[in-house]
């Protein structure tokens, strides 16, 4: 944990600790293209429908996320998508699928936009994710970034349409960073087991003695950047072999 980094619980109280026993499955008719958002308001942690920011803030706070963290994610580049109620900005799920504001080309378990659908997970990539673990219990950071890379490559070759600017990397690196934050546990490696229950099937792992962490901020960056860096040099090596 980073110098500084606060937990979420000291800047916002998270919702009731109840999640584990409350599960639906996603609404094939009202999704975001982010697993994790999905798995927020599967258990009853988001809704999803009239999603407000402090509703977004209140389950970033759940996962331990500081306020930081929150804000970002909660800010106008999501809101701006919704539409106004009464003269608040609210949003649905599927709203967030809106191409090219939080959503993204090059995603790790979608397809491009201009390829195939964007929202809907990819058994294929979700395949081609868990096998870059090479012994099936963990992914590290190093192979999640070589993954990363590999998606970035693909899409620059078949999407004539492909859109990777700044805004994108950092969405696409953050979202990374964050996913290893979450999903690490005492080695510091992503577990394959809790991954696969996220990505599959929209489920936070408390079957699997998961158990959230503090995340903040300065963490998120810093991991952004090493993933970022370890990416662009396997992409640039690998173009030597």
């Amino acid at each position: 944990m980073g110098a500084g980094c606060c937990r979420a619980s000291d800047l916002v109280q998270p919702l009731a600790k109840n999640a584990a026993a409350t599960w639906n499955c996603t609404d094939p008719t009202n999704m975001s293209p982010c697993p994790f958002v999905n798995a927020l308001a599967n258990h009853n942690l988001l809704p999803r429908s009239g999603i407000s920011s402090d509703d977004i803030k209140a389950a970033l706070a759940t996962m331990e996320c500081d306020a930081t963290i929150q804000t970002v994610f909660s800010g106008s580049t999501a809101m701006k998508v919704g539409s106004t109620v009464h003269g608040k900005q609210q949003l649905t799920l599927a709203q967030l699928s809106y191409h090219n504001s939080i959503e993204h080309d090059a995603s790790l378990t979608r397809q491009d936009a201009n390829v195939g659908s964007h929202v809907q997970l990819d058994m294929a990539l979700l395949g081609q994710l868990l096998s870059m673990s090479t012994d099936g219990v963990y992914i590290t950071k190093t192979q999640l970034a070589k993954y990363r890379a590999l998606r970035e490559a693909h899409s620059r070759t078949y999407n004539p349409a492909f859109t990777f600017g700044p805004r994108q990397q950092f969405l696409a690196y953050g979202e990374a960073a964050l996913l290893v934050l979450a999903l690490r546990d005492s080695t510091g490696h992503v577990r394959v087991d809790w991954l696969r229950m996220v990505l599959e099937q929209e489920k936070l792992p408390f079957d699997l003695k998961w158990r959230t962490r503090p995340i903040c901020i300065a963490d998120v960056l810093g991991l952004a950047g090493e993933l970022r860096g370890e990416a662009f040099e396997w992409g640039v090596l690998e173009q030597f072999y």
